[in-house]
């Protein structure tokens, strides 16, 4: 199917009655561009979070709301982050619109969505009905609908633009639970050079690769390679499901400290 969005800014409303601006982008336009016409401030301390929540229990599944609600998203608060994600209705990146929804936060939270895999809000011109794309999720503040058609398009998007935004502020890559396309993005976060911590027991990928850094030869070799570029840098670290939550915040928080 080809793309039916027009470039250029769309001002959405979800039936929730929250608002958001999604820019629609074309081949041509660059990550600067993009930024320069949804107007958004930079430089900005930034945190990227990949990855996903399937095959989770419901306890774990409220667990990780619960970091959401209590460290991610009063971290970026607290520091003024601007946080990115994949932008649809679903797993962390729901988790993300709803914690901050719940502490009243005021940082922009911005998804990044193929345009080939977005539906927009009921109501809106161009929503669109095909059962292959995903509603957006509606506490996010800005949407960049990427030219492509399947999910991993966005990933190079979603590095270039946490880049552009936060320049020379310190910028920060979670990576929870995961699938392929979260695999995509780890590897395209990293060669960025940005700080990625690995929620280890939050299952699927980021438990492969937190079984990876433990040296683990029954890791899969992708993993390995993957691990032994990184680790040695410091550009990638463990941190984990279960530790309390005031440990947690106090981890994350310390990537954010000016050195």
């Amino acid at each position: 199917m080809l793309d039916t969005f027009a470039t250029g800014l769309i001002n959405l409303k979800f039936l929730n009655g929250h608002s958001a601006q999604a820019l629609s982008l074309s081949a041509q336009q660059t990550p600067l561009q993009a930024l320069d016409a949804m107007g958004l401030s930079i430089p900005q301390p930034t945190l990227v979070v990949i990855g996903g929540a399937s095959f989770m229990s419901p306890e774990s599944l409220d667990q990780l709301q619960t970091v959401f609600d209590r460290v991610l998203a009063p971290l970026a608060q607290e520091l003024g982050l601007t946080v990115l994600d994949g932008g649809t209705d679903a797993g962390v990146i729901r988790m993300m619109g709803r914690a901050r929804f719940q502490i009243n936060g005021r940082f922009p939270l911005i998804g990044v969505v193929p345009q080939g895999k977005a539906k927009l809000p009921n109501g809106d011109s161009l929503a669109i009905t095909d059962d292959s794309r995903h509603e957006l999720e509606p506490h996010h503040t800005n949407f960049f609908l990427i030219p492509g058609q399947d999910w991993g398009s966005e990933s190079p998007w979603l590095v270039d633009l946490a880049t552009h935004i936060s320049a020379s502020k310190p910028a920060l890559t979670i990576l929870i639970n995961g699938g392929k396309v979260a695999l995509t993005d780890l590897r395209a976060n990293l060669s960025a050079g940005r700080s990625t911590l690995v929620m280890a027991g939050s299952g699927r990928l980021a438990d492969e690769v937190a079984t990876a850094m433990t040296g683990d030869l029954a890791a899969k070799p992708q993993l390995l390679e993957l691990v032994q570029e990184y680790q040695p840098s410091g550009k990638l670290e463990l941190i984990s499901f279960d530790m309390p939550m005031d440990e947690m915040h106090n981890r994350i928080h310390q990537y954010f400290v000016d050195i």
